[in-house]
């Protein structure tokens, strides 16, 4: 430890032998911080490196690297003859106060952000730690189904390409051959009836939301939205200001009569009409033509977040609104961050023709396509036939996986959380008592580990019984029952005894 010596101030500091940090660096930075912090005043004279030599267990040329680093960057100055000083500038104001302890997240935002930065803070869905074992977390995709040999078979077909295709910034629309054959797998999949020229690619869906409230919306215009419904879009609109409208659910999805009688007509409508989200309602055909008269007499917008169509276990699948809307007023959205894996980034926007161009410039105002590489290894592993068996593969997986849930729940967690069996999608709603606060329950849990979302968050003005979105997708069916127990535990650890 280093100690003031003759009156030449250094402040005390540690160095750990056991660090992959080299010596010389640990000393710099300990330096450093005490010069940024005031603790090293300016033109105050260090230690000699003999000193700091006997003192510190080091050897001179440790101390000589530091040094000459510090004084590369203007920390120190070094005086022939004389020895080492902190340069004079650090006698500032800055340099000579201590740093003020760091503020709470809430209260900087609302002292430094703008007021939408702010209720955008107020709205930000909780974080969770994905190296923890018993997640719950309904966007948790199965990665131990992915079949990762394909794919880094793929990956090594593309990977030594050095052309500017390849490795350049790419076609702002997306890789050609991607859109192509994401035409394709809609058409056949979802009966879209779209071209090529209509696909976009994006870094998943949420920068399709982005990108469509800054092309389709102004400030203060108003935007309707599924009550409860989609967080991540919902941050979208607010982020540009615009006022957004709860449309209730009902039975056959967004009921358009009841938002009719609520709100004046909208700028746009927001809806996930294959597998509602977070309810799971599947939008019948009829409400479907309802919602496309609707946008065709008030020269609305319909977004269409296809989200979780292709993971579906029971009944029949829709048609898409975009596949069923003759005069382009739906833009639909998919990713394939759900049927393949989120870190792929890689989703897409289908768009009425005359919409391609003004939304290629809002995407790249946001941010440039995804990489070249994957899109190509992506549009092999879509073409080759890949793509379709892996969802095959995981709508059987996930089947099992939701069981093994719902048998685990109803063991030992009945009453106090019962669910049912759904029809498509990675999560079940499990409904809770009327007296518990699903979002506290949800943070409380958080913090042992346990994580799942409260279908309170999903509200735009609160209300709504109370329940738990509970993910299944990522927990293997045989580890299942001991994954619920992890949460039971933590339920009596709460105070929740049944």
């Amino acid at each position: 430890m280093v100690k003031e010596t003759g009156g030449r101030l250094l402040g005390d500091f540690a160095l750990d032998r056991t660090s992959e940090t080299p010596l010389h660096r640990q000393i710099y930075l300990q330096i450093r911080t005490h010069v940024l912090n005031g603790q090293l005043p300016g033109g105050a004279r260090l230690p000699s490196t003999r000193t700091l030599t006997a003192e510190l267990g080091v050897s001179r040329i440790t101390i000589v690297n530091a040094f000459e680093e510090l004084c590369a960057e203007g920390f120190l100055r070094s005086r022939a003859g004389d020895g080492t000083y902190v340069g004079e500038e650090w006698r500032s104001q800055f340099a000579a106060e201590p740093a003020p302890e760091r503020p709470v997240l809430s209260a900087r935002a609302s002292a430094t952000t703008s007021s939408r930065g702010s209720e955008l803070t107020s709205h930000a869905p909780a974080s969770w730690n994905p190296d923890d074992a018993e997640s719950f977390v309904p966007s948790q995709v199965g990665v131990d189904a992915f079949p990762v040999r394909t794919w880094k078979r793929l990956l090594a077909r593309h990977g030594e390409r050095r052309d500017v295709d390849m490795l350049g910034y790419g076609d702002p629309f997306g890789h050609r051959p991607l859109r192509e054959a994401i035409a394709d797998y809609l058409n056949d999949a979802r009966g879209i009836g779209a071209t090529a020229e209509q696909v976009v690619i994006c870094t998943g869906a949420q920068q399709a939301f982005n990108a469509l409230a800054l092309l389709m919306v102004d400030s203060g215009d108003e935007v309707w939205m599924e009550d409860p419904g989609h967080i991540a879009a919902r941050l979208a609109f607010l982020a540009n200001g615009c006022t957004v409208r709860g449309i209730p659910i009902d039975a056959d999805g967004a009921d358009l009569a009841a938002g009719a009688a609520l709100h004046k007509p909208g700028r746009l409508m927001f809806v996930t009409p294959s597998r509602q989200h977070p309810l799971g309602v599947s939008m019948s055909l009829g409400r479907r033509m309802e919602w496309i008269k609707w946008a065709n007499e008030n020269n609305s917008w319909i977004i269409e977040d296809d989200c979780d169509s292709e993971l579906r276990y029971r009944g029949p699948l829709m048609p898409t609104l975009f596949g069923l809307d003759r005069s382009q007023h739906v833009i639909h959205v998919g990713t394939f961050s759900k049927i393949m894996f989120p870190s792929l980034r890689i989703g897409y926007a289908v768009l009425p023709t005359d919409l391609v161009e003004p939304f290629k410039a809002a995407v790249q105002v946001i941010g440039r396509t995804p990489s070249t590489l994957l899109q190509a290894v992506a549009t092999d592993f879509i073409r080759e036939g890949h793509l379709h068996a892996h969802i095959r593969r995981t709508r059987r997986l996930y089947l099992a996986r939701q069981d093994a849930l719902l048998a685990a729940l109803r063991d030992q967690l009945h009453p106090f959380i019962t669910a049912e069996p759904v029809d498509a999608g990675m999560h079940v709603i499990g409904w809770l008592p009327e007296h518990v606060d699903d979002q506290l329950l949800a943070a409380q849990l958080a913090d042992r580990g346990i994580y799942t979302y409260a279908l309170g968050d999903y509200y735009l003005d609160g209300g709504g019984r109370p329940a738990l979105l509970i993910g299944f997708a990522a927990t293997g069916e045989a580890h299942m029952p001991q994954a619920v127990s992890h949460m039971v535990r933590a339920l009596h650890h709460i105070g929740h005894i049944w």
